[in-house]
């Protein structure tokens, strides 16, 4: 009797850890799904990679694209991005498009906008966030497009610069879309406290507004601080924190202006924030939903690469040297130059490099000193976008070509 009791009890606890919510977890963490992964922290937990000295990263394929800046993003059989395709010298398309994850063939592209156009690079910026049903995207003259994961087909579309009022930035609408339940959140930069906006994800309607503020290169940022959530926006040189309904929880008023790598949150309710044309970087920690600064410093200073947070530290592209600092004091720990401005992600303990020329180097994610696991010359031109990563195989882009690696 004692038996079978037991037996019934651990079938329930397996029930229990393989259900469909558990299951849904899974699957989430194993998918790339938006902008810096399904957290939007640039990590992935719990894995482990052999050395590339003692297993290589093996090539799946490499594909050629149209120009453009945008993560890989994956769901399911798929990979999605932003591509470009130009007709003549002043004009072309982007588009988003999908691609078979297994061979990099491309399954659908659907047109969103006109292409933009500039000397640093041609094409779309903004990273696409996947939904159940919908991808959606942001192009470069601010169109948001739900297109169907299935065959491409437009769901809806809203004109930010028509409906809004929102001028393109410099180099173009940049800031990459979080899906929260039923809202598609994102950065507008219209006119009359539309800064930022929630649309609905089924129809794109309006769901609400908040803010002043023109459009940046900066992304939101959605965590859990006292139990409720909060959507961080960092936005010329004011950091704002909204309710899923669009309220404001607060508001900080920042030393560091403009910056572009995403706000990294630590310790629950601490918050990261660097920029390169300002002081460096400042730490700010939330209590009774009023943010107060406790650190700041010159040791970081991200450009367009978002760092990333493990352990107490911040790993991440100080300008064009990779570097460790502690964050509670910003001290450094080590420097490492020669891979330009570069990107990079965690996966588990380790640290996954892409130089700004396509190499990809595998680093101990560790203060105690630069610690190199072996390289490759994964791409070749110019890399400002970050690697992503999924069920072992680390998926690259640089300007106009993409691929696929696995990792052991």
């Amino acid at each position: 009797m004692k038996k079978t009791t037991l037996i019934l009890c651990t079938i329930a606890l397996l029930m229990l850890w393989y259900s469909p919510n558990t299951q849904a977890q899974q699957k989430d963490l194993q998918e790339w799904n938006q902008f810096r992964g399904s957290h939007r922290s640039g990590a992935t937990e719990n894995i482990s990679l052999a050395g590339f000295t003692e297993k290589a990263p093996k090539l799946l394929w490499k594909k050629k694209l149209g120009d453009g800046f945008s993560e890989i993003t994956i769901s399911g059989k798929n990979i999605y991005t932003m591509i470009s395709e130009k007709k003549d010298t002043l004009t072309g398309t982007e588009f988003i498009a999908a691609f078979n994850s297994k061979t990099g063939n491309e399954v659908w592209r659907t047109e969103v906008d006109s292409l933009f156009f500039d000397t640093f690079g041609d094409g779309p910026r903004s990273t696409p966030a996947i939904g159940e049903n919908n991808i959606y995207s942001l192009s470069s003259y601010g169109k948001l497009t739900a297109s169907s994961k299935k065959d491409g087909k437009t769901v809806w579309q809203v004109d930010f610069m028509k409906e809004y009022g929102s001028k393109p930035p410099r180099w173009g609408f940049s800031s990459s879309p979080v899906l929260i339940d039923n809202n598609i959140i994102v950065e507008v930069g219209g006119t009359e406290t539309r800064a930022f906006m929630a649309f609905d994800k089924n129809t794109g309607k309006e769901l609400w507004k908040n803010g002043e503020g023109k459009s940046t290169y900066n992304s939101p940022l959605v965590t859990e601080i006292d139990g409720k959530k909060n959507i961080i926006f960092a936005n010329g040189s004011k950091i704002y924190s909204l309710n899923t309904v669009g309220d404001t929880i607060w508001t900080f008023n920042s030393p560091v202006s403009n910056p572009t790598g995403m706000p990294i949150v630590f310790d629950r309710n601490k918050i990261f924030i660097s920029a390169v044309r300002s002081t460096g970087f400042i730490v700010l920690e939330v209590l009774d939903n009023k943010a107060t600064l406790i650190n700041k410093g010159s040791s970081m200073k991200n450009d367009y690469s978002s760092s990333i947070y493990y352990n107490g530290h911040i790993y991440g592209f100080h300008i064009a040297a990779l570097q460790c600092i502690s964050v509670k004091t910003g001290e450094k720990k080590w420097t490492k130059r020669g891979y330009g401005k570069g990107s990079l992600i965690r996966v588990g303990n380790q640290l996954l490099v892409l130089s700004d020329k396509g190499k990809l180097i595998q680093v101990k994610a560790t203060p105690e000193a630069f610690t190199e696991m072996g390289n490759i010359q994964a791409i070749v031109g110019k890399s400002w976008t970050a690697p992503s990563f999924s069920d072992g195989k680390i998926y690259l882009r640089n300007l106009s070509e993409m691929a696929c690696y696995e990792l052991k």
